[in-house]
């Protein structure tokens, strides 16, 4: 870690090193001092929210507890009221029409005494059905077959609370979620159960409970079921409300929803076994806080400013001409040599750029020396190459011409000479050292006539070139080699006759001229160590089984690439280039 900000710190530009030991000096003290203000502001916040939120969940707590115990007042109310009712009727009778009457008025006389009931319900043990209001009759008969109903009828008496919910009877609006007590009614002498009553909390009294301007309310009933919400916060929204397991794991505890920050606390409601969750936004309470962070945030910026100010100023008088040398110095290694320095000050800066104009003066000197030299060793190294190969050849033909003669063939001897003279005429006709292709083709038909002459059944060739190709250039005597090589390590140990194929063509900005084979090739531990010890970049060829290189220096480039069971095949990659182009180049 320490080598890596030294290999930083040894990056940097004075300019960059001087602003930024300034910004350390007088920046980062006002960062600490405000983060930390800040922090110890944050703290007291959320601690006060704290208390005051727990205070209130306290109360509103109180409140919900209240309502609940109003709707077990009322069913305890009405639980009297009935048993008075139907106290001397018959189990085996029908609820006379004047006890029908003074159910439905306990019943309403009920919903009005506890303001927080919507409606109640009561359903007798004939299935008879009374309510507090006409509308709660509409599909009451799916009232028998509900869940509902099925578990009211398995309790002692206790009253039940269902969950929080949609349904299609008993209810005002069916598309309204609903708050319900259950609750069995029995004869208070006898045991003999009289009916069943439910009644339906007013939502919106609960909801007014839970309404406060700076927490929001979840209640949750005693199975974790959200029985009521109230979101009164501007930046929490429907979508980002967290589900009845989240609001359990949260209990008491700071968290992140929809990138800000909330305290979730809970409050307990014993009797019920309910949880009153509240979830207040913290950064709303932190408002001073965020005014102090403006407040720094502000002043670290002015000095950052006034920082960058001084630096620019500094720049100007010690790093603006460091910095010119340094861009003049790598417009020089560029390569660059006419560019001098000019200071007028005559200080240590001054006297390095007087320095640096000696300097790239003589490495341009020294330059065009070296420029002049590798030209001319080119030039020596591509004669030397000719000229090993051209001896190579004469011995190879007159060798040719010998044994014809020993075998008392002088006309073909006659052809033989005939040939080597039109060899040595298309090779030796000018002293140019690149040529036409036509003119490469030429020479190859020669020698590949001289060779037919010497080996007659040993192999056949064929020359396949594009026409707008043969005036393209290319050094000479660059496929005499190649061929030379594919009959005298390729097709020379063949039983049976082989064949020789030359072909050229253009793709896109390259032109490639082939020289394939049928021969015997060589093995692949040869052609890896031929191809590991070619020297590149010096011109030569070197022919390898699967893979042929062919290197003409730094004005070509070329290399030869091929992969082929059997026999070689030489890919030679030159510049798409006209004879002119390539004079001029």
């Amino acid at each position: 870690m320490i080598e890596k900000l030294q290999q930083f710190r040894n990056k940097l530009s004075i300019k960059r090193k001087l602003l930024l030991f300034n910004m350390v000096i007088a920046v980062v003290p006002v960062l600490i001092f405000g983060l930390l203000s800040t922090r110890l502001y944050e703290d007291a916040v959320e601690k006060r929210t704290r208390q005051s939120v727990k205070d209130t969940s306290l109360v509103i707590a109180d409140r919900i507890s209240g309502v609940l115990q109003d709707a077990e007042n009322c069913s305890n109310y009405l639980t009297v009221n009935i048993n008075q009712i139907l106290e001397k009727q018959n189990m085996y009778k029908k609820i006379t029409l004047s006890q029908q009457k003074s159910i439905e008025n306990e019943l309403y006389v009920g919903k009005i005494v506890f303001s927080a009931i919507e409606s109640i319900a009561f359903v007798a043990a004939d299935e008879s059905v009374y309510v507090s209001d006409t509308q709660m009759l509409i599909a009451s008969e799916a009232l028998f077959a509900s869940s509902q109903y099925e578990k009211l009828t398995q309790t002692s008496g206790k009253s039940i609370w269902f969950p929080c919910e949609e349904r299609d009877f008993l209810v005002l609006d069916s598309e309204t979620k609903v708050l319900t007590m259950g609750k069995k009614v029995v004869q208070i002498h006898t045991g003999r159960t009289l009916g069943y009553l439910f009644i339906n909390l007013d939502m919106s009294v609960m909801e007014k409970n839970l309404t406060n301007q700076l927490v929001n309310y979840y209640l949750l009933d005693e199975e974790g079921a959200i029985v009521s919400s109230v979101i009164s916060s501007t930046y929490l929204t429907k979508e980002e409300l967290l589900t009845e397991e989240e609001l359990l794991e949260q209990e008491n505890k700071t968290t992140r929803i929809g990138g800000r920050t909330y305290y979730i606390s809970t409050q307990n409601l014993d009797k019920y076994k309910w949880k009153l969750i509240g979830i207040t936004d913290l950064d709303e309470l932190n408002v001073e806080a965020k005014k102090i962070v403006y407040l720094i945030m502000v002043i670290a910026f002015a000095a950052i400013f006034l920082e960058f100010a001084l630096s620019n100023y500094l720049s100007k008088m010690i790093t603006a001409p460091l910095a010119k040398l340094k861009s003049g110095a790598e417009e020089i290694a560029g390569g660059n040599m006419k560019l001098r320095f000019h200071f007028k000050s005559e200080d240590e800066i001054g006297q390095l750029g007087k320095s640096f104009n000696y300097m790239s003066q003589q490495v341009e000197e020294l330059l065009a020396k070296v420029d002049y030299e590798a030209g001319k060793k080119k030039e020596y190294e591509l004669s030397l190459l000719q000229e090993q190969v051209k001896p190579h050849f004469l011995y190879n033909s007159l060798d040719v011409i010998i044994k014809l003669s020993e075998m008392n063939r002088h006309k073909q001897a006659q052809r033989s000479l005939r040939k080597l003279a039109d060899y040595y005429r298309n090779s030796l006709s000018d002293s140019k050292e690149i040529i036409p292709i036509r003119q490469e083709i030429k020479i190859v038909e020669d020698y590949l006539e001289l060779q037919k002459l010497r080996y007659l059944d040993l192999f056949t060739y064929e020359v396949q070139l594009e026409e707008e190709i043969l005036d393209m250039p290319i050094p000479k005597l660059t496929l005499q080699p190649l061929v030379e090589n594919a009959i005298y390590h390729g097709l020379k140990y063949r039983t049976e006759p082989g064949l020789l194929k030359i072909s050229g063509q253009r793709n896109g900005q390259l032109l490639i001229l082939s020289v394939e084979d049928n021969g015997i090739g060589m093995s692949e531990e040869i052609a890896q160590e031929l191809l590991e010890n070619n020297p590149e970049g010096h011109f030569g060829v070197y022919s390898v089984n699967h893979r042929i290189k062919l290197y003409f220096g730094e004005s070509y480039g070329i290399r030869i690439n091929s992969e082929q069971r059997s026999g070689t095949k030489i890919d030679i990659v030159l510049p798409n280039r006209t004879a002119e182009e390539e004079s001029h180049s």
